[in-house]
């Protein structure tokens, strides 16, 4: 009974990861701990041109954003990091008031303020596939739930694989 209730619950964070990364191509990295009830999304950018000023803007967009959903007390930090020819943007957020919303919200922003994410095309794709987002967001809850420890994910070539 142990094992099998651990293999749906695998199977239901591997769903909602592989949907996440399927809805939203510019996420390179997801990682979520139940435990301490975080999580941390990367995203890579092509340039670094005003990168700082951006990054602060985005994080006032983002506050403001959960401020009139109002989030309650939520935590939200942005780091970035610059790479050889990528930056790197990490971004910290709690599990129990993160909603999947806030990832096209972001996108959208950074996008606004000129960014370009790297990010997997096959866009295409999401014509021929249903992705019922209301199951993602039941899969997410069902996620703040129950206890996983941590998990990590990442694309790869097009695939997502996922650790914990």
């Amino acid at each position: 009974m142990k094992t099998l209730l651990s293999k749906e619950k695998n199977e239901m964070i591997a769903n909602l990861l592989t949907s996440i990364f399927l809805l939203h191509p510019e996420l390179a990295a997801i990682q979520i701990d139940s435990l301490k009830k975080k999580l941390k999304l990367k995203y890579f950018l092509v340039e670094s041109i005003n990168i700082s000023e951006r990054i602060k803007t985005i994080e006032l967009l983002w506050k403001s954003y959960l401020n009139l959903k109002k989030a309650g007390n939520h935590i939200l930090k942005i780091d970035f990091c610059n790479l050889e020819n990528y930056v790197m943007i990490e971004v910290l957020r709690d599990l129990d008031t993160f909603n999947l919303e806030e990832l096209k919200f972001i996108i959208d922003a950074g996008k606004g303020l000129g960014l370009n994410f790297v990010s997997d095309e096959y866009l295409d794709l999401l014509d021929y596939i249903e992705v019922d987002e209301q199951q993602i967001s039941l899969l997410l809850e069902n996620t703040k739930k129950n206890l996983y420890q941590k998990v990590f994910a990442f694309r790869e070539e097009g695939r997502v694989v996922i650790a914990n």
